[in-house]
């Protein structure tokens, strides 16, 4: 114990942050997971909170102390309340950063905002201190039940444990009075409006840490998620309050990426992911809104400069990103390349589709390369183009055969149109993946009238998707007047928020299209409109017929389509080609592709990487503006 903020850094490899105990104001040390004291322990709640809000004079330098001590003092140590210790384990120890951090020093800032998972990630868990009263959400939060607790299968309960919050409208509320649901919408709507919800810092905490809880009195508190899950539940009883389902929307994206970014600590969260949520957030220093990120995406050699832009930030980190081989941010970015460097722009960034980043998705390092307004890498050609179909106009002509084609046994011309299940669950993955878990499933299949002797299990589940697709503009298949009780009405809720949930999804999609691609990649003389497609992928509006696909030397699954060669010079075993434009990247519609609870093979088109070297291989270089 020490009055004074311990030693940080030690070596390249060992570090320790401070932590603070409010009852005393004595510091501590805590060795990260590379140290040898007390890692792995979980020894200490991380907090989290608005500086503004806990400041007395918004021109004050620091927040309040004695004010945060106070509130403190009701998280951690013996006066916690019983529920509260429970999820702590009852520990008295804390990191606030106005404490654990010295502000009087630039390189103690400059050296913790790159390594900040190794506070969140070892934390027991998270406490976000609020102003608003949730008291209202509280006490419903005690009251409401899941409708399929003890009903799911213990190998799916096993492998992808049932989540109320993913799961949309499973959830059982009490009776309401209006006064008390009003009570419930305003203590909700204030807190979802909260200058929180905009900061970037608060998506890392969420992302990092193991359990999320808000704090907001001597007795107040519950979990993040428990809050989105009340939204999904009053959201369709208010269907005209678009703020409630987005709120619920956005706590299921983030739950259903955090829950595979755990103890491995290996890059399954994507890089291009992570800045798609980033976007439209906010930083009291500018630059921060993307140096927040530098944990979550770990990246400890970013070197940290308060006085960048955002813009400039994110260029620094796309930077390290290449210097590391991880190129999965082209999923998020468009680079435009003008002659003074590459151009990133959180204005640049595409709709948000999961994408997948693991251990071993990593390019060859050393043929990666962003400098002088040009980015190389090495890429192998597996297809050219040779059909583009906009998403939007692809999926209403699905959905328009489906009515006559249930069973998805098409004509060879409209062949195509049978792979609109596996395009839809592509996009919309994190809304549909947790309904397949075998009771919410079969819930779903009875109330549309799907039969479950309907084999294989693979076309029913293709069926649903397209019946959750066209659920509205078929005016649904089981009216409401129909159901006569109460657990009718609430399968009927969950069928309606799903539908509602993956329309709106792909209605954000309009930057997007169904490409067909030939995997013959000699025959370039022909015209490619001309050739059958014997492969599908989706791809951005920007991709034109006669562009190659190349996959990402190291991994086949990363994949970037880019204009045909323009020139062309041969090498030893590689040729380099220029690429006068950048086209996006495609996104595959394999099902080990994206992350999830449990990975689904349902709609696999066969799991292929192919050698980190081959003699096809091409070095890309891209120099459009």
């Amino acid at each position: 114990m020490s009055d004074t903020i311990p030693k940080a850094f030690f070596s390249n490899s060992h570090s320790s942050f401070a932590l603070i105990d409010p009852a005393t104001g004595k510091f501590h040390r805590r060795f990260d997971r590379h140290g040898y004291l007390t890692s792995g322990l979980r020894r200490h709640v991380a907090i989290s909170y608005v500086w503004n809000e806990w400041k007395d004079n918004p021109a004050d330098r620091l927040p309040n102390w004695s004010l945060l001590r106070e509130h403190l003092l009701a998280v951690v140590g013996d006066n916690a309340p019983y529920g509260l210790k429970k999820e702590t384990w009852g520990v008295n120890k804390c990191w606030i950063d106005c404490k654990c951090i010295d502000q009087n020093t630039d390189s103690d800032k400059a050296y913790w905002i790159p390594r900040m998972d190794e506070v969140y990630s070892e934390a027991r868990c998270t406490v976000l201190l609020v102003c608003d009263d949730l008291s209202p959400l509280m006490h419903l939060s005690q009251e409401t039940a899941c409708r399929f607790k003890g009903k799911l299968n213990s190998v799916d309960e096993m492998l992808a444990p049932h989540n109320c919050l993913l799961s949309q409208s499973c959830t059982i509320l009490p009776e309401l009075t209006p006064e008390r649901e009003n009570l419930c919408l305003n203590a909700l709507k204030s807190f979802t409006s909260g200058a929180w919800r905009r900061r970037a810092w608060i998506l890392q905490e969420i992302l990092l840490s193991e359990n999320y809880l808000l704090s907001w009195s001597a007795s107040g508190w519950m979990s993040l998620s428990d809050v989105g899950v009340i939204a999904g539940a009053l959201s369709f009883r208010h269907p005209t309050d678009l703020w409630l389902r987005e709120f619920a929307d956005w706590c299921r994206r983030l739950w259903y990426l955090r829950q595979n970014y755990g103890e491995a600590q290996s890059f399954e969260l994507s890089d291009a992911n992570v800045l798609q949520l980033a976007a439209g957030l906010e930083a009291t220093v500018p630059c921060d809104k993307f140096y927040a990120l530098c944990g979550v995406l770990r990246l400890k050699a970013v070197r940290y400069d308060a006085g960048h832009t955002a813009d400039e930030a994110l260029q620094n980190i796309v930077a390290e990103l290449v210097r590391n081989g991880r190129l999965s941010w082209l999923y998020a970015i468009r680079p435009c390349l003008p002659m003074t460097g590459v151009r990133l722009r959180a204005n640049d960034m595409m709709p948000f589709v999961l994408t997948r980043l693991d251990s071993r998705l990593v390019a060859n390092r050393k043929e990666t390369v962003m400098s002088g307004g040009k980015l190389r890498f090495s890429g192998l050609p597996i297809g050219v183009v040779v059909r583009t179909t906009p998403l939007k106009d692809f999926l209403e002509q699905a959905a328009a055969s489906f009515d006559g084609h249930p069973k998805f046994d098409f004509s060879a011309e409209e062949a195509h149109l049978a792979s609109a299940p596996a395009i839809i669950r592509r996009v919309a993955i994190d809304i549909i993946e947790p309904l397949l878990t075998e009771a919410v499933f079969d819930t779903i299949c009875d109330n549309l009238s799907i039969s479950r002797e309907i084999s294989p299990r693979g076309l029913r589940v293709a069926m649903v998707v397209m019946r959750l697709f066209t659920y509205h503009i078929n005016n649904g298949h089981t009216q409401l007047e129909e159901n006569n009780n109460d657990a009718d009405l609430r399968t009927h809720a969950m069928v309606e928020i799903a539908a509602w949930s993956i329309q709106t999804r792909l209605s954000e999609m309009t930057d997007f299209a169904v490409i067909g691609y030939s995997k013959d990649t000699i025959s370039i003389d022909d015209n490619p409109e001309n050739r059958s497609a014997d492969g599908i992928g989706l791809g951005t509006s920007a991709v034109k017929v006669g562009a190659f696909i190349y996959s990402i030397d190291g991994d086949r699954q990363l994949q970037v389509i880019a204009e045909a060669p323009t020139t062309s010079t041969s090498g030893t075993s590689r040729t380099e080609t220029d690429v006068s434009s950048f086209q996006g990247m495609m996104l595959g519609l394999n099902g080990n592709e994206v992350i999830g609870p449990q990975p689904s093979m349902l709609f696999s088109r066969g799991f292929w990487r192919g050698p980190g070297r081959d003699q096809k291989a091409r070095q890309l270089t891209f120099t459009c503006s």
